[in-house]
């Protein structure tokens, strides 16, 4: 059987995060083959973001927004989706996450979805849409997953939908229709504050209209944790395989578990962050971090106390008098806004941050690094704070390294860890040997003196020639 994924992106730097742990837990659980995920990404899209999925050997496609441009985008993968080959498409929202195979939950024979989380939208209101739309007879009421409150059978939650071939051309031309019929006819979902659901609604009409055969799917394959409920839709002593986490993010990019309480659930969400953990990826982890967390923005080191010790620092160092200022991982320039310095150009591999460094200081100069490197010329003071302590991988760091000494004329103030301790077992940090000991080898510098430290980092400063 061959079981397509699919998922929509978005322009917001949260689609790009939460769509490549989606896509890279597909791979791992249910078979590894790259080319049954297909990302399907709206206009604003950047190139960048593309390019991510694609080195993931995922099919990578451009659709229109549908409808609202918001909570129905999804539909517009469909006529796009009906050009591949499979056997079943699976239909899955971007803040999902797999921790296990769901291949053995699917079925060939019935349009799959999970019965919604709570009545969103009410019995009442789904009354007043099947008779404006003319339905002849309602299905039958059912309880909620959450049991809290009950709903018509058939209305479900969108992030979960299982297609089969047979039933994929009905759909693709009945589920459109039917949502923008309910577009002109919102008022029983306006009244309730439930113009989000118009996907999920306008599914249910699908279905309903057309007689399809319906299978409800068990909370295993679409488990929501953003609130605390009984999942009494559960398959018993069954794993969880598909987490719902929705917006909880927390600022390290994990997922948040302050609303699960039974010792399997918490396991699910310690076993979903170790996946995201192992495939941390620094570039999309930051735009994420600039764009949803921008009051954390560059991490604990550019608040408070760090921020104050290190623009000190750096003041005491001459960097105001220095004819031309290289800064290599510049974030949100919490650090350096205030200060008068001169040829000032600022790297970062982060889009959302360069945004906001430019806004804040447009009279400076910024640049994308991509790689590891960028074309800029050496520059008299070099600094690179907080940065070597975010390289996912050994040649990533000495790479930066590399790049610093080339770029470095006269003076580079460098941090990074002494020991492993430093790192602890956050998945964004990593040690791969003392700073001190990759600067001497370098052989680039005349001096190399640890200056000062704060948290669990060391700044070095490193003088190309002896002052």
């Amino acid at each position: 059987m061959r079981v397509l994924f699919s998922m929509v992106v978005d322009a917001a730097p949260v689609f790009t995060y939460r769509g490549y742990h989606l896509a890279k837990s597909i791979l791992e659980h249910c078979g590894g083959d790259e080319t049954a995920i297909c990302v399907f990404v709206t206009p604003g899209v950047s190139e960048a973001t593309r390019a991510v999925f694609s080195a993931l050997g995922c099919k990578v496609a451009e659709v229109s927004p549908f409808g609202d441009g918001k909570y129905c985008n999804k539909l517009a993968q469909l006529s796009r989706l009906a050009l591949e080959e499979f056997d079943l498409a699976v239909l899955l929202d971007t803040d999902m996450v797999l921790i296990e195979d769901i291949r053995p939950y699917l079925r060939t024979d019935a349009l799959q979805a999970k019965t919604v989380d709570l009545p969103n939208p009410s019995l009442e209101a789904l009354k007043e849409v099947g008779r404006l739309a003319g339905l002849a007879s309602l299905p039958r009421v059912t309880s909620t997953d959450s049991g809290e409150g009950e709903t018509f059978s058939g209305n479900c939650n969108g992030g979960f939908y299982a297609i089969p071939r047979h039933l994929f051309p009905v759909i693709a031309s009945e589920w459109p229709k039917w949502a923008a019929w309910l577009f002109e006819h919102i008022d029983p979902l306006r009244r309730e504050g439930k113009e989000m659901h118009v996907d999920q609604v306008s599914m249910w009409l699908t279905t309903q209209m057309n007689n399809l055969p319906f299978a409800p799917a068990p909370s295993n394959v679409n488990y929501y944790i953003h609130f605390k409920g009984s999942h009494s839709l559960r398959r018993p002593h069954a794993p969880i395989c598909i987490l719902h986490y929705h917006d909880k993010l927390n600022v390290l990019g994990l997922i948040d578990s302050s609303f699960v309480e039974e010792k399997d659930e918490l396991e699910a969400v310690e076993k979903a962050n170790r996946q995201i953990g192992r495939n941390f990826d620094s570039v999309i982890f930051w735009d994420f971090r600039y764009a949803r967390w921008p009051e954390r923005g560059s991490g604990i080191g550019s608040r408070g106390e760090p921020l104050v010790y290190k623009r000190e620092l750096l003041e005491r160092e001459g960097i105001e008098r220095a004819e031309s200022v290289l800064d290599v991982g510049c974030g949100d320039l919490e650090v350096l806004k205030p200060l008068h310095l001169r040829g000032y150009v600022g790297l970062d591999r982060s889009t959302e941050a360069l945004a906001r460094a430019s806004r804040m200081r447009p009279d400076w100069n910024f640049r994308l690094m991509t790689s590891g490197e960028a074309e800029v010329d050496p520059a008299d003071f070099v600094l690179c704070l907080e940065v070597l302590i975010h390289q996912p991988t050994a040649g990533d760091y000495h790479r930066l390294i590399d790049f610093l000494c080339r770029k470095t004329k006269g003076k580079l103030i460098v941090s990074g860890y002494d020991s492993v301790a430093g790192a602890g077992n956050n998945h964004m940090l990593f040690y791969y040997e003392p700073l001190q000991a990759t600067l001497e080898r370098t052989g680039r510098f005349c001096s190399i003196e640890r200056m000062g430290s704060h948290t669990s980092v060391a700044i070095y400063r490193c003088l190309v020639h002896a002052d």
